[in-house]
């Protein structure tokens, strides 16, 4: 066996191999079929490169993301290791070259990267049958699978390619992925038809991460914990947002408070996308904030923050986000800021990405309504998702987009994209009919696997609620979630670097005082048996509140002997309580939008034996002292404000700026932000209490004619708003000109001074 220590240094320039990396490099070695589950930022990449060395044929990698295909080849170029993409960015002649080689066999290229569409392709696969290869890996396995959210079709054909390739080849199969719940490994497994595969899982757990959440639903108090934790902070952030609209919400809160930042959403074309994030990797911008089109292959070391200002669309892609910190193993923070509220967004995509049965068949039927059952069409569609939602009566274009991949996903339609055959007034994917018109009952759709797949999306969005919202150690539940034995055995009960494990030890200090009688816990325990499986969480609050909510009353529920039994108790503290008895599982909560109530064999049992609830209450009154400490924790406390003798605001500071004070300092003397100084400047200066001599003092000419170009030729002398301005402004690489300098051109611009 080769010295595989020394193949490390002399060839990939790394010291040591990270936990894990060796024993699966072995195994693929050994000729093993190897399945391995490492998060994003454990190297996962090296797994299959270094075997080259030792088995020295072609390395096929087959990748979904293009910009992580580019990335790691080019990576691979630099250390002499020719390696070639093939994919949508290469054309004809470069693709045709690259294929020549490879059918040569000398080995001239050692890596081959392919987007699993390239399967697609008959000229490819009789060229690549007939070269030998030493290993085939398959990143993002997850993408085969059915359970995932972005299954990619293309990749059912990784197994009939695997089997063609085996006809001529001996080689191992290495499928790699960072976010692979128990579930979607079996499918993986099934799937690409792998034999006694060798599994490893490992990695999860980050020592040096703290995991913060702060339960958070005021707008104005999310954005000011976001500038408490920056204040504090010397390095670079990302801020991950659920929605283009929360995107810019925060980015113009960070301007206005004069912080380096930017934007980065899938609406930007990839140039922008590729600018800004190359700004970022170069620290031209401390912070960037985003949806989760940023970061597929960020190796940036100094980021120490990621927060989610809002809630993540799973426990995979946050784990998948918040990998972008902690590159170089340093102290690292992973903060959302999010409150239950925010699972409505979820439930909303959830509920438009999976449209029901007689939403597709109503648009099956708008597609093809000019058409006789069995005619064969081959129709082209030229229209907007926009226009079709509002011709075919479906709600909305995310709904439309979530049915044509349906339809897409069992043949029935393409979406296509050809400018050279589409009228010049059209732009965007068009739609081709595959299939001839049927009788909606004879559409070939498993129904019943949609549906699996949206309860499976709601199973997800449960889990994030308990990762986030319950009292219990994050760290945990992370590594049980992602089957991380190895990590789990070496944790203590308490893991010290999540925010309930670390002020469970602050109230450890404390006496436990029983918040709630243990009675409270057996009566509701009776009333969840008394309506089974009938009603959600809320329901039952309102029931033992003795509310008058219009569903009770209907429901003769009043009538009952429980009825507002627990009226002197707050909406939390009872929700509380119920959370409670689900955590050591005396009551169960089903899946799904609205889910329901109902108690186990535990629960049940607990009601007759009274032992069982007196074994268990202290453990009980801890969890609601921490879920009803921590959620009041953060809170700002009103007081009451002293009455201040009112004042002129401008005028205090003019009378500050003529002693000859600088702006920092009248800020600091007045207490008030920098950027409401400078607002004063502009109004006394508009309201000609400063002259143009004193204001030239904070600008210079150069900037002003830069601004006033802008404004003319740009924007034809109509301002709306600073933001366009300072963007165009920018996008000349001019970045010292701030707001301010935009406020005084624009002022001296009316007054005519400039």
């Amino acid at each position: 066996m080769n010295d595989l220590e020394k193949i490390l240094q002399l060839k990939f320039g790394l010291s040591s191999f990270r936990d894990g990396q060796r024993e699966i490099i072995d195994s693929v070695l050994n000729k093993k079929d190897t399945l391995v589950f490492m998060p994003t930022w454990g190297w996962k990449s090296l797994t299959y490169q270094l075997p080259w060395v030792v088995l020295e044929w072609l390395v096929i990698v087959v990748s979904p993301l293009i910009s992580l295909m580019k990335d790691q080849v080019d990576k691979l170029n630099n250390l002499w290791l020719r390696a070639e993409l093939i994919n949508s960015t290469i054309d004809n002649y470069d693709k045709q070259i690259i294929l020549n080689d490879i059918s040569k066999n000398d080995w001239s290229i050692k890596f081959l990267y392919i987007a699993p569409e390239r399967l697609n392709s008959d000229e490819f696969l009789r060229i690549i049958e007939r070269v030998k290869i030493s290993l085939v890996a398959i990143d993002e396995a997850h993408c085969i699978s059915q359970w995932w959210h972005d299954f990619r079709p293309s990749y059912m054909k990784l197994k009939g390619f695997l089997e063609r390739l085996k006809l001529n080849n001996d080689f191992p199969i290495i499928a790699l992925t960072a976010t692979a719940t128990q579930k979607v490994r079996a499918d993986i497994t099934l799937r690409l038809w792998l034999v006694n595969p060798a599994i490893f899982t490992t990695g999860f757990d980050r020592k040096n991460i703290s995991l913060i959440v702060r339960e958070i639903s005021k707008k104005e108090e999310k954005l000011e914990k976001v500038s408490e934790i920056l204040e504090k902070t010397p390095w670079s952030w990302i801020i991950y947002c659920s929605s283009r609209k929360n995107v810019k919400e925060v980015y113009d809160y960070l301007i206005w408070n004069w912080v380096s930042a930017w934007i980065y959403t899938w609406e930007m074309t990839w140039d922008n996308r590729e600018i800004e994030q190359n700004n970022f990797m170069d620290s031209n911008y401390k912070v960037i904030v985003a949806t989760n089109a940023f970061g597929m292959w960020i190796d940036k070391s100094d980021i120490r923050f990621v927060i989610h200002y809002n809630l993540p669309w799973s426990i995979e892609n946050y784990y998948q986000e918040v990998g972008r910190a902690w590159r170089d193993g340093k102290n690292s923070y992973w903060v959302v800021i999010a409150s239950f509220a925010d699972t409505k967004i979820q439930e909303f995509f959830i509920e438009n990405s999976y449209p029901t049965k007689q939403e597709i068949v109503d648009f099956y039927n708008y597609l093809y309504r000019d058409f006789s059952t069995w005619e064969w069409a081959w129709a082209k569609i030229l229209k907007t998702y926009f226009v079709m939602a509002s011709e075919s009566g479906i709600v909305n274009d995310l709904k439309v987009w979530a049915i044509i991949r349906v339809l897409e996903k069992y043949n029935i339609i393409k979406r296509w994209l050809d400018d050279f055959e589409t009228p010049s007034d059209f732009r965007g994917r068009w739609i081709m009919l595959l299939q001839a018109k049927q009788n909606p009952a004879s559409i070939k759709i498993d129904w019943a696997h949609q549906e699996a797949l949206k309860a499976e999306s709601y199973y997800k969005l449960e889990q994030i609620k308990k990762l986030l919202f319950y009292p219990s150690c994050r760290k945990k539940f992370i590594l049980n979630y992602f089957a991380d034995e190895e990590d789990l055995k070496k944790i203590w009960d308490n893991c010290g670097s999540c925010d309930f494990c670390i002020e469970k030890k602050n109230l450890w200090k404390q006496e436990i005082v029983d918040i709630v009688k243990i009675s409270v816990f057996g009566l509701i325990l009776e009333t969840v048996k008394k309506f089974d499986t009938k009603f959600w969480i809320q329901t039952f609050v309102k029931f033992l509140r003795g509310s008058n909510d219009k569903k009770l009353l209907e429901w003769n529920m009043d009538n009952d002997q429980n009825y507002g039994a627990l009226s002197d108790l707050t909406p939390e503290l009872i929700q509380a309580v119920i959370e409670a008895l689900m955590s050591l599982e005396y009551l169960y909560k089903s899946d799904g939008k609205f889910p329901l109530l109902w108690i186990t064999e535990t629960g049940r049992l607990a009601i007759t034996k009274d032992f069982l609830l007196k074994n268990d209450n202290e453990e009980l009154q801890t969890y609601l002292k921490i879920r009803l400490w921590t959620k009041s924790l953060y809170k700002k406390e009103s007081k009451p404000k002293e009455k201040k003798e009112k004042v002129d605001t401008y005028e205090e500071t003019y009378k500050l700026l003529k002693l000859w004070n600088s702006l920092d300092d009248i800020s600091k003397l007045r207490e008030l932000k920098s950027i409401t100084i400078e607002s004063h400047v502009v109004s006394l200066y508009i309201d000609w209490k400063l002259w143009l001599s004193d204001i030239m003092k904070y600008t210079s000419f150069s900037k002003l004619k830069i601004v006033k170009d802008i404004i003319n030729k740009e924007l034809n002398w109509v301002v709306s708003e600073l933001k366009p301005i300072k963007e165009k402004i920018e996008n000349l690489w001019n970045k010292d000109i701030t707001y301010f300098d935009i406020k005084l051109a624009i002022a001296m611009i009316e007054k005519k001074d400039l």
